[in-house]
């Protein structure tokens, strides 16, 4: 069945070597189809879109253990599997937010956000795993 909805591509920066989250990103879309068909459209953007999106460092109730203390802002890279994850909370809010601010700024700041341009209860999105060279350089990390 076609829709229109919100989705969003969600992506997560991590160290290569220590398998460590330290960075979130987040960009939302407004898209109309199937659920294959955007999908498509999250995978098609997934690599590229990331220097255009949101970010936010990974929320201080996550944390990993480095010789014996525990490092809060950080996250396992396992946790991207974890299909009970909240890493993305924050940056659903975000990204609601700044749609909110945008469809508020465009309608003279009047009227309340129709509830077509809110993060849905169980929204559409795609995790992509990012990796920053030594040099600076974030690249996506995707297989077919």
């Amino acid at each position: 069945m076609s829709t229109t909805e919100m989705i969003f591509n969600l992506w997560a920066i991590h160290d290569p070597d220590d398998k460590v989250v330290y960075g979130l990103a987040g960009r939302a879309y407004y898209a109309c189809g199937t659920d294959e068909e955007k999908m498509a459209l999250l995978k098609q953007f997934a690599v590229s879109d990331f220097v255009l999106a949101t970010r936010m460092p990974v929320p201080e109730r996550f944390s990993v253990e480095s010789e014996g203390e525990a490092l809060s802002g950080f996250c396992p890279l396992s946790e991207l599997y974890n299909p009970e994850t909240t890493l993305f909370q924050e940056m659903l809010q975000e990204l609601e937010g700044e749609i909110a601010y945008r469809y508020t700024s465009d309608s003279g700041g009047e009227g309340e956000v129709p509830e077509v341009l809110k993060v849905p209860v169980n929204p559409l999105f795609l995790i992509t795993a990012l990796v920053e060279d030594k040099n600076g350089f974030i690249r996506a990390l995707v297989g077919d």
